[in-house]
């Protein structure tokens, strides 16, 4: 079933390229074709630079799949942000940062992870993210400076080096500006709640390149998002929804965790009991906080948590963070020795997103430090307190409760939300010159860039010892409202305001370019082009100690300083033949040297083919190479930490079905007789694990493969299907615990084990794993109607079906298709949010009628299979989920009142589509597949552009 819309979809386009064919007469083909073969005296045909290629030469003439956005387009889809821009490409599988995820947007062609997808500005690199020191966050770009997005569909490793193997997106910006154009723009959600956006650009130039020889413009671009809480969307977190995915919607009848007032566990003889309560229980659970109440009592019966608090569930979710970033990009350009043209850029960001979460919390069910994760201790109170439950403090006694040591969870919600900050910074530096010399046209630069990241907490945040200390010797209340005391010793305790970890990725580079026609050839001249670029890449990361007092919502390992650098070295050579008018050939190889991997070379081969004015055929053939990045290789340092989940050890307690945790038993080898073994230490327990960087990773190599067919059977009508394989070996993935225990007979070596036979540890480090190919179709229709007395029509679709996307995780191992479902590779060496999608598509229905225009754009994602980690969510189990396809429309109009002033004004997700719900993220209540779906609903879009 998954493959009838596909089918529809193509069907369709077969069925209007055969109507439009057949409707066209003989007379109008042979007049499109003479237009085709005679250039327009008004319109020159000038040489371009295109991404993926060093030479300049015709846009008619690009064999490589490159598609082009114009800035006007990305406007009348209603795209207002540049993580907009990236999540909307039918070729990605990317996803718009929710929650308190400070990294920002990263663009994943093809489904092979944000490090495996080159991102350029104006043809030349930008610095990646501080802390994953991979990817290039795009929300660095400033929108109002981009004149289109160049998206190569097909690698380009032999121009571009290494982290091109699943294609390029060159964001380009204006080449010169005059004037001021000042734009303001507003998404105001429908439904109440947060959500809503603004932007302000001003974009303002003097100069003019062609008179004057010179130009500069600068634009700057500021863009906010308030927050979107949960329970402004409450259809997102309704307790039956959740409960048919197979999620535990919040009921009374349970026992209270962490809550203020706190809740207690009687402590007999240094042991636990099963008693279990609140002072405040019986008033239900208000405790003198000023007015606010953060629990509500527990209805459970009988059992351990009698009597207890109960966190209210949707008092601190939050769907989406507050979200910042300005920018600024600067462009100087002189014209020098006649056509010689120099360049000087500057681009500066800052971007933040403050992130709300629940209060930190204190007891046995957290970690008490840093450095010893899965270390945890119980918060008492004893008798000595005057806050003891019936003690001198005021705190209300409890029956049955005098001289015993209580065991409290508590959370600190007197104190408000815990606040993140996570800021980052780019600043990026080109001096440029490009022109004639000699005959030759050059091109050569210099680029420096620097990426900063720092995460720190803005309120909320208190070390975890001065706690303890705190409850012990009586001077904290855990029951209610801090005396004057408590407050100057919660007020000495506090960490808020420090940055703990700050992050830093440095580029400094050079490139030059020289190419010049050799020779005539029966279609033109034989061009070569030669090339080569040096760079230096730096990656410091540094958390302070302070992170260790504090264990809540805290990344980096603390007192760590991982670094590392390489530096990269690299020629190539390009020839452009154009063997006949029909058909031209294009190779090119690249030669890298790295400073930590030593050499490597990749060619490319593209072909176009011509053989009639309304077909064209092409192709590509090339290799790619991605070394291990430098965090991969040097960054976390290597800790044993707990596994994520429970297991049997293999070896130990022995299963006949040991990716089923708890079906285990001990050993009854003799051999282990005499270790006395704890079946709490070795069965249906978290083991331990050996998670951090890798310096031992190899490199991954890839191939690719592209063939495809252009047709323009009548005007105005263009029909594209472009076929591509990748394939590539030696992946790097970080393995899951599920598929270690789904396959013990191949990662029996991760296993390491002391002299006795107990274990030691789980490798768990990213690895070089088996292999991974994936193939499919791109496919693009055009078609702009004659202008009639009712203006002028056009409709266009972007789609991408994908065959197979098949992972491996050893060398010679199975092959997994995980097409619209998870796998292996799907969650292990991409992000845990993305997904391969069957069919993707992206149509639109376009109308302009003098100064007016209007745009309806549809995208449409296929159906997929839910995450369905538990072991019963399979198929045919209950709460086995499968998400439907999902289609957002956005309609945008536009008005150019003036000459100066132009109207936008549009509704994104028009019909109101609820997200559809997904069971990856079920234990956190925020279920909407972020993947797919934003929880905003329809929202207004209005935008006015003012030219001075």
């Amino acid at each position: 079933m998954h493959r009838i819309p596909q089918r529809i979809a193509l069907s369709a386009i077969a069925l209007a390229i055969v109507t439009l064919t057949q409707t066209a007469s003989a007379q109008q083909i042979a007049q499109q074709a003479a237009q085709q073969a005679t250039p327009q005296a008004d319109s020159p045909m000038l040489r371009v630079e295109v991404t993926g290629s060093s030479i300049r030469q015709l846009a008619t003439e690009n064999a490589l799949p490159l598609t082009t956005l114009k800035s006007e387009e990305l406007v009348a889809r209603g795209l207002t942000t540049m993580s907009e821009v990236a999540t909307s490409l039918t070729v990605g599988s990317t996803n718009e940062p929710v929650g308190g995820g400070g990294g920002g947007t990263m663009i994943n062609m093809r489904g092979l992870n944000t490090n495996r997808t080159l991102v350029l500005l104006n043809g030349r690199r930008l610095p990646n993210e501080a802390v994953g020191a991979s990817s290039v966050n795009v929300d660095v770009v400033p929108m109002s400076a981009v004149e289109r997005v160049e998206v190569l569909r097909d690698g380009a490793s032999s121009i571009y080096g290494t982290d091109a193997i699943a294609g390029v997106v060159n964001f380009i910006t204006k080449r010169t500006h005059n004037g001021t154009t000042v734009t303001g723009g507003w998404v105001q959600p429908e439904r109440h709640g947060g959500g809503d956006q603004q932007r302000v650009s001003i974009v303002s130039g003097i100069g003019d390149l062609a008179e004057q020889g010179w130009n500069v413009y600068a634009a700057l671009d500021f863009q906010q998002r308030a927050r979107l809480a949960q329970s402004d969307r409450p259809n997102i977190s309704d307790p039956n929804l959740i409960a048919q995915l197979g999620g535990n919607p919040f009921t009374s009848a349970v026992a209270g965790s962490s809550s203020a007032p706190a809740n207690f566990t009687v402590y007999q003889n240094g042991k636990p009991t099963t008693r279990t309560g609140n002072p405040y229980f019986a008033n239900g659970c208000a405790a003198p906080y000023g007015g606010a109440q953060y629990t509500i009592p527990s209805s459970k019966a009988t059992g351990a948590g009698v009597g207890t608090c109960i966190l209210d569930p949707d008092l601190y979710p939050q769907l989406l963070p507050d979200n910042m970033q300005a920018s600024l990009f600067t462009r100087a350009s002189l014209r020098h020795h006649g056509d010689s043209l120099l360049t000087v850029e500057l681009l500066a960001t800052e971007s933040f997103i403050k992130a709300m979460n629940p209060p930190q919390v204190f007891g046995a069910q957290t970690d008490y430090d840093k450095y010893n994760p899965g270390v945890r201790k119980p918060l008492f109170i004893t008798p000595s307190s005057k806050w003891y439950p019936g003690g001198s403090g005021g705190v209300p006694g409890v029956a049955g409760v005098t001289n015993q040591d209580l065991a409290l969870t508590w959370s600190m919600d007197e104190a408000g939300p815990a606040r993140t900050d996570d800021r980052q910074n780019t600043r990026r530096l080109v001096i440029a010159d490009q022109g004639e010399f000699m005959g030759w046209d050059y091109r050569v630069g210099v680029t420096a860039a620097e990426s900063k990241r720092a995460v720190g907490w803005i309120s909320g945040f208190f070390a975890t010892d001065g706690i303890y200390e705190g409850v012990t010797n009586g001077t904290l209340n855990p029951f209610g409202a801090q005396d004057a005391a408590g407050a100057e010793y919660l007020d000495s305790i506090r960490r808020d305001g420090l940055t703990y970890r700050v992050a830093r990725v440095g580029y400094v580079g050079t490139d030059f370019n020289i190419a010049r026609p050799l020779l005539d050839l029966p279609g033109g001249p034989l061009t070569l082009a030669i090339g080569g670029d040096w760079h230096r890449e730096t990656y410091r990361d540094a958390t302070d100690p302070v992170a260790n007092e504090v264990t809540y919502k805290v990344s980096g390992t603390p007192n760590s300083y991982p670094r590392g650098e390489r530096k990269v070295t690299a020629l190539y050579l390009e020839a452009d033949a154009p063997v006949t008018k029909e058909l031209t050939l294009t190779g090119a190889v690249r030669a890298d040297h790295f400073s930590d991997f030593g050499n490597t070379v990749n060619p490319k081969l593209s072909v176009r083919w011509q053989p009639a004015q309304t077909v064209l055929l092409r192709g590509t053939a090339s290799t790619g190479f991605r070394a291990p990045t430098l965090p991969e290789l040097y960054g976390t340092p290597q800790t044993r930490t707990p596994s994520t989940g429970k297991w049997d050890d293999p070896l130990l307690c022995p299963s006949a079905t040991p990716s089923v945790p708890g079906t285990g038993s001990l050993t009854t080898d003799p051999r282990y007789a005499g270790l006395n073994l704890d079946p709490a230490r070795v069965c249906n327990t978290n083991l331990v694990t050996l998670q951090g960087a890798n310096p031992d990773l190899e490199p991954e190599k890839a191939r690719t493969l592209t063939a495809g067919i252009v047709l323009s059977p009548v005007k105005n009508l263009s029909v594209s299907f472009d076929w591509w394989s990748i394939k590539m070996k030696g992946t790097i993935a970080q393995i899951t615990e599920d598929s270690i225990f789904d396959n013990l007979g191949q990662y029996q070596d991760l296993f390491v084990r002391n002299a006795d036979g107990t274990l030691d540890y789980i490798v768990k480090t990213r690895l070089n794993m088996g292999g991974l190919r994936t193939r499919g179709i791109d496919t693009a229709v055009s078609y702009t109607w004659p202008t009639t007395q009712w203006g002028k029509f056009g409709v266009g679709l972007d789609g991408t079906y994908v065959d197979r996307y098949e992972g491996q995780n050893d060398e010679g191992g199975e092959w997994v298709d995980s097409v619209g479902r998870p796998g292996a590779l799907a969650t292990g060496s991409t992000s845990a949010n993305t997904y391969v999608y069957r069919w993707k598509h992206n149509l639109r229905v376009s109308w302009n009628y003098k100064k007016f225009g209007a745009q309806l754009t549809q995208a449409y994602t296929s159906h997929y299979e839910d995450t369905n980690a538990q072991p019963n969510q399979k198929p045919g189990q209950p709460y086995f989920n499968q998400i439907d396809h999902y289609t957002l429309y956005n309609l945008a109009t536009n008005w150019n009142v003036s000459d100066k002033l132009k109207l936008t004004l549009g509704v994104n997700n028009l019909l109101d589509e609820d997200p559809p719900l997904s069971n990856q993220r079920i234990g956190s209540r925020v279920v909407f597949a972020q993947n797919v779906s934003k929880p905003i609903g329809r929202a207004w879009n209005v935008r006015v552009n003012y030219t001075f």
